[in-house]
């Protein structure tokens, strides 16, 4: 699934520096089993103690995407919200990382949300996905 355009956020030195170092944490995680990631990132969201609002989600989601466009590699779903989790944590603020299947045809997806809201992502999903694991 091709992720939406980001919206125009205006992104402040600290956010740009944050993005791009969760973006490094994470491809540096995703090297591992998946669960390490799961564990690092429960870890850490239990020494954050605020939740992030929309707008600072989506600064989040923002700054680890712009990080991405540079990477020579792949950076989808998986990488994308992780780095934006990781993004977020950095900037003391919780997002819930999630992971999601659905069937017919089969595909996976990685997001993050926050008060159970998904962030940059498209409004109407033509078919939504069936929540997996949400760390």
């Amino acid at each position: 699934m091709a992720l939406p355009p980001p919206p125009t956020v205006r992104l402040k030195i600290r956010h740009r520096a944050a993005g791009l170092l969760g973006f490094v944490l994470a491809l540096v995680l995703l090297r591992f089993p998946i669960g390490r990631a799961v564990v690092v990132v429960t870890r850490v969201k239990n020494c954050v103690a605020s939740p992030a609002s929309p707008d600072e989600a989506l600064t989040a989601v923002v700054a680890a995407r712009n990080a991405a466009r540079w990477f020579p590699g792949r950076a989808a779903c998986l990488e994308n919200s992780l780095a934006a989790t990781f993004t977020s944590l950095l900037l003391r603020r919780r997002l819930d990382w999630c992971i999601g299947a659905r069937l017919m045809p089969y595909a996976a997806h990685a997001w993050v949300e926050t008060g159970n809201r998904p962030v940059g992502e498209p409004h109407t999903p033509d078919r939504p996905y069936l929540l997996l694991l949400r760390v």
